[in-house]
Protein backbone atom coordinates (compact mmCIF):
# COMPACT_ATOMS: atom_id res chain seq x y z
CA UNK A 1 0.00 0.00 0.00
CA UNK A 2 1.88 3.46 -1.08
CA UNK A 3 2.29 5.73 1.52
CA UNK A 4 0.16 8.90 1.26
CA UNK A 5 2.37 12.02 1.52
CA UNK A 6 1.54 14.40 4.50
CA UNK A 7 0.36 17.90 4.19
CA UNK A 8 3.84 18.74 5.85
CA UNK A 9 5.57 16.68 2.56
CA UNK A 10 2.70 18.47 0.00
CA UNK A 11 3.58 22.21 1.42
CA UNK A 12 7.70 20.79 1.11
CA UNK A 13 7.32 20.29 -2.33
CA UNK A 14 5.56 23.12 -3.33
CA UNK A 15 8.28 24.87 -1.84
CA UNK A 16 10.71 23.16 -4.01
CA UNK A 17 8.63 24.20 -6.84
CA UNK A 18 8.43 27.76 -6.41
CA UNK A 19 12.19 27.55 -5.50
CA UNK A 20 12.95 26.47 -9.09
CA UNK A 21 10.83 28.65 -9.88
CA UNK A 22 13.11 31.75 -8.55
CA UNK A 23 16.26 30.57 -9.60
CA UNK A 24 15.29 29.51 -13.61
CA UNK A 25 13.99 33.14 -13.55
CA UNK A 26 17.40 34.48 -13.04
CA UNK A 27 18.70 32.93 -16.14
CA UNK A 28 17.17 33.19 -20.01
CA UNK A 29 19.62 30.51 -21.09
CA UNK A 30 18.45 28.25 -18.74
CA UNK A 31 19.45 25.76 -15.81
CA UNK A 32 21.32 22.32 -15.76
CA UNK A 33 20.02 19.99 -13.18
CA UNK A 34 22.45 19.97 -11.12
CA UNK A 35 22.68 23.16 -10.38
CA UNK A 36 19.28 22.80 -9.45
CA UNK A 37 20.67 19.98 -7.37
CA UNK A 38 22.98 21.88 -5.80
CA UNK A 39 21.00 25.19 -5.44
CA UNK A 40 18.48 23.26 -3.46
CA UNK A 41 19.73 20.16 -1.67
CA UNK A 42 18.11 17.48 -3.11
CA UNK A 43 18.99 14.27 -4.35
CA UNK A 44 18.86 14.11 -8.26
CA UNK A 45 16.16 11.65 -8.45
CA UNK A 46 14.20 13.99 -6.67
CA UNK A 47 15.14 17.02 -8.91
CA UNK A 48 15.16 14.78 -11.97
CA UNK A 49 10.80 13.85 -10.74
CA UNK A 50 10.25 17.52 -9.68
CA UNK A 51 11.72 19.21 -13.23
CA UNK A 52 9.84 16.15 -15.55
CA UNK A 53 6.49 17.36 -13.58
CA UNK A 54 7.35 20.80 -14.07
CA UNK A 55 7.49 19.98 -17.74
CA UNK A 56 4.55 18.12 -17.73
CA UNK A 57 2.46 21.07 -16.68
CA UNK A 58 3.83 23.42 -19.20
CA UNK A 59 5.88 25.76 -15.95
CA UNK A 60 9.52 24.67 -17.53
CA UNK A 61 10.87 23.56 -20.84
CA UNK A 62 13.89 21.78 -22.21
CA UNK A 63 16.32 24.36 -24.08
CA UNK A 64 18.86 24.05 -26.70
CA UNK A 65 19.20 20.56 -26.38
CA UNK A 66 21.88 20.36 -23.77
CA UNK A 67 20.21 19.73 -20.46
CA UNK A 68 19.04 23.53 -19.20
CA UNK A 69 15.66 24.08 -18.23
CA UNK A 70 14.17 27.66 -18.45
CA UNK A 71 10.42 29.08 -17.79
CA UNK A 72 7.99 28.75 -20.69
CA UNK A 73 6.36 31.82 -22.40
CA UNK A 74 3.32 31.51 -20.56
CA UNK A 75 5.31 31.45 -16.95
CA UNK A 76 7.05 34.26 -17.98
CA UNK A 77 4.15 36.35 -19.06
CA UNK A 78 2.20 35.64 -15.44
CA UNK A 79 4.05 38.57 -13.55
CA UNK A 80 3.46 40.70 -16.35
CA UNK A 81 -0.55 40.01 -17.48
CA UNK A 82 -2.46 42.26 -15.10
CA UNK A 83 0.16 45.67 -16.16
CA UNK A 84 -0.47 44.28 -20.08
CA UNK A 85 -4.19 44.13 -19.41
CA UNK A 86 -4.24 47.36 -18.07
CA UNK A 87 -2.39 49.35 -20.95
CA UNK A 88 -4.62 47.41 -23.52
CA UNK A 89 -8.01 48.33 -21.70
CA UNK A 90 -6.70 51.96 -21.59
CA UNK A 91 -6.06 52.30 -24.99
CA UNK A 92 -9.77 51.28 -25.79
CA UNK A 93 -11.95 52.43 -22.31
CA UNK A 94 -13.23 55.45 -23.63
CA UNK A 95 -15.33 53.31 -26.15
CA UNK A 96 -16.24 51.27 -22.86
CA UNK A 97 -17.28 54.24 -20.80
CA UNK A 98 -19.45 55.39 -23.70
CA UNK A 99 -21.38 52.42 -23.71
CA UNK A 100 -21.47 51.89 -19.82
CA UNK A 101 -22.87 55.62 -19.29
CA UNK A 102 -25.81 55.11 -22.18
CA UNK A 103 -26.66 51.64 -20.71
CA UNK A 104 -26.40 52.40 -17.50
CA UNK A 105 -24.91 49.06 -16.64
CA UNK A 106 -21.61 47.75 -16.58
CA UNK A 107 -19.68 47.05 -19.87
CA UNK A 108 -16.53 44.68 -19.94
CA UNK A 109 -13.64 43.22 -21.99
CA UNK A 110 -12.11 39.28 -21.17
CA UNK A 111 -9.53 37.74 -22.83
CA UNK A 112 -9.09 33.71 -23.16
CA UNK A 113 -5.70 32.33 -22.40
CA UNK A 114 -5.19 28.46 -22.90
CA UNK A 115 -8.82 27.31 -20.99
CA UNK A 116 -9.40 30.06 -18.73
CA UNK A 117 -11.00 33.99 -19.47
CA UNK A 118 -9.77 36.39 -17.57
CA UNK A 119 -11.06 39.88 -17.17
CA UNK A 120 -9.24 42.47 -18.86
CA UNK A 121 -11.23 45.07 -17.70
CA UNK A 122 -14.67 47.43 -17.19
CA UNK A 123 -16.57 50.62 -17.57
CA UNK A 124 -18.85 51.05 -14.70
CA UNK A 125 -21.34 53.76 -15.54
CA UNK A 126 -21.14 57.58 -13.78
CA UNK A 127 -25.18 57.62 -13.48
CA UNK A 128 -26.53 54.23 -11.56
CA UNK A 129 -24.68 51.77 -9.85
CA UNK A 130 -23.22 49.22 -12.19
CA UNK A 131 -22.47 45.53 -10.98
CA UNK A 132 -18.77 44.02 -10.98
CA UNK A 133 -18.39 41.63 -13.36
CA UNK A 134 -16.33 38.82 -11.48
CA UNK A 135 -12.68 37.33 -12.47
CA UNK A 136 -14.31 34.01 -13.63
CA UNK A 137 -16.19 32.60 -16.43
CA UNK A 138 -17.14 29.69 -16.43
CA UNK A 139 -18.05 27.66 -20.21
CA UNK A 140 -21.59 27.17 -18.29
CA UNK A 141 -22.93 29.72 -16.48
CA UNK A 142 -21.20 32.96 -17.72
CA UNK A 143 -21.97 34.80 -21.41
CA UNK A 144 -18.65 35.19 -22.36
CA UNK A 145 -17.40 31.60 -21.33
CA UNK A 146 -20.63 30.22 -23.77
CA UNK A 147 -19.60 32.32 -26.59
CA UNK A 148 -16.03 31.93 -26.25
CA UNK A 149 -15.59 28.01 -25.85
CA UNK A 150 -18.93 27.85 -28.59
CA UNK A 151 -16.12 28.15 -31.28
CA UNK A 152 -13.25 26.06 -29.94
CA UNK A 153 -12.53 22.91 -30.91
CA UNK A 154 -13.96 19.43 -30.25
CA UNK A 155 -11.18 17.78 -28.06
CA UNK A 156 -10.18 21.19 -26.02
CA UNK A 157 -14.10 21.45 -25.51
CA UNK A 158 -14.68 17.70 -24.63
CA UNK A 159 -12.05 18.14 -22.32
CA UNK A 160 -13.28 20.38 -20.89
CA UNK A 161 -16.99 19.50 -20.58
CA UNK A 162 -15.86 16.46 -18.68
CA UNK A 163 -14.73 19.08 -15.61
CA UNK A 164 -16.90 19.33 -12.44
CA UNK A 165 -19.14 22.55 -12.91
CA UNK A 166 -21.05 23.79 -10.10
CA UNK A 167 -25.10 24.33 -9.82
CA UNK A 168 -25.21 27.90 -9.01
CA UNK A 169 -29.01 28.26 -9.05
CA UNK A 170 -31.44 25.28 -10.18
CA UNK A 171 -31.78 26.48 -13.79
CA UNK A 172 -28.19 26.44 -13.80
CA UNK A 173 -27.22 23.88 -16.54
CA UNK A 174 -24.08 21.11 -15.60
CA UNK A 175 -25.43 17.99 -17.68
CA UNK A 176 -22.51 18.19 -20.68
CA UNK A 177 -25.31 17.63 -23.16
CA UNK A 178 -27.13 20.52 -21.85
CA UNK A 179 -24.20 23.16 -22.07
CA UNK A 180 -23.51 21.75 -25.79
CA UNK A 181 -27.09 22.63 -26.38
CA UNK A 182 -26.42 25.97 -24.67
CA UNK A 183 -23.01 26.43 -26.70
CA UNK A 184 -24.31 25.75 -29.92
CA UNK A 185 -27.50 27.86 -29.37
CA UNK A 186 -24.30 30.78 -28.85
CA UNK A 187 -23.07 30.10 -31.72
CA UNK A 188 -25.85 30.31 -34.09
CA UNK A 189 -26.86 33.38 -32.26
CA UNK A 190 -23.59 34.89 -32.39
CA UNK A 191 -23.85 35.97 -28.09
CA UNK A 192 -23.72 34.26 -25.37
CA UNK A 193 -26.10 34.83 -22.63
CA UNK A 194 -26.11 34.30 -19.09
CA UNK A 195 -29.81 34.82 -17.36
CA UNK A 196 -29.79 34.50 -13.89
CA UNK A 197 -27.97 30.85 -14.06
CA UNK A 198 -25.03 32.21 -11.75
CA UNK A 199 -26.24 35.20 -9.64
CA UNK A 200 -30.07 35.81 -9.26
CA UNK A 201 -31.35 39.02 -10.94
CA UNK A 202 -28.36 39.01 -12.91
CA UNK A 203 -28.59 39.19 -16.92
CA UNK A 204 -25.08 39.13 -19.18
CA UNK A 205 -24.76 39.15 -23.02
CA UNK A 206 -21.13 38.64 -24.42
CA UNK A 207 -20.17 39.13 -28.03
CA UNK A 208 -16.78 37.35 -29.55
CA UNK A 209 -14.24 39.60 -30.85
CA UNK A 210 -11.84 37.86 -33.27
CA UNK A 211 -8.55 40.53 -33.63
CA UNK A 212 -8.43 38.66 -37.82
CA UNK A 213 -8.33 35.17 -36.39
CA UNK A 214 -10.70 32.44 -37.02
CA UNK A 215 -11.50 31.84 -33.54
CA UNK A 216 -12.21 34.63 -31.12
CA UNK A 217 -9.69 35.54 -28.61
CA UNK A 218 -11.23 38.10 -26.61
CA UNK A 219 -15.00 38.96 -25.84
CA UNK A 220 -16.83 42.30 -24.81
CA UNK A 221 -20.04 42.12 -22.76
CA UNK A 222 -22.38 43.76 -20.52
CA UNK A 223 -23.65 42.27 -16.65
CA UNK A 224 -26.54 44.16 -16.08
CA UNK A 225 -29.74 44.37 -13.41
CA UNK A 226 -31.84 42.48 -15.61
CA UNK A 227 -35.28 43.95 -14.67
CA UNK A 228 -33.36 46.97 -15.00
CA UNK A 229 -31.82 47.11 -18.10
CA UNK A 230 -34.52 45.14 -19.76
CA UNK A 231 -37.23 47.96 -19.22
CA UNK A 232 -34.86 49.95 -21.45
CA UNK A 233 -33.25 47.79 -24.01
CA UNK A 234 -34.12 44.24 -25.71
CA UNK A 235 -31.53 41.36 -25.75
CA UNK A 236 -31.23 42.42 -29.62
CA UNK A 237 -30.72 46.42 -29.16
CA UNK A 238 -27.65 45.28 -26.62
CA UNK A 239 -26.25 42.76 -28.72
CA UNK A 240 -26.49 45.60 -31.44
CA UNK A 241 -24.46 47.99 -28.68
CA UNK A 242 -21.69 45.33 -28.64
CA UNK A 243 -21.28 44.58 -31.93
CA UNK A 244 -20.74 48.68 -32.84
CA UNK A 245 -18.54 48.51 -29.82
CA UNK A 246 -16.72 45.09 -30.87
CA UNK A 247 -15.93 47.12 -34.27
CA UNK A 248 -14.72 49.93 -32.77
CA UNK A 249 -11.93 48.60 -30.29
CA UNK A 250 -10.97 45.76 -32.57
CA UNK A 251 -8.34 47.90 -34.73
CA UNK A 252 -6.62 49.48 -32.08
CA UNK A 253 -6.21 46.12 -29.64
CA UNK A 254 -5.04 44.37 -33.06
CA UNK A 255 -2.19 47.10 -32.26
CA UNK A 256 -1.88 46.68 -28.60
Amino acid sequence: MSEVPSQENRQFRLDRIVEVLELLSTSKEGVLLMDIVAALGIPTSTAYKLLAEMRRVGMIEATNGRGRQRLTKRMTELGTIADRNAQKFASVEKYFDQLADELAETVYLVQLRGRLISLVGFSQPIETTGLHPGFAFPIHASAAGKILWAYQDEDLLETELKRSHIKFQDKTKVNPDEVRVALKDSLEKGYGIHDEEWDQGVLAIAVPVFLGRKMPVMAVGIVAVKDRVLKKYSIEEIVEKLEKLRDKISPILEEA
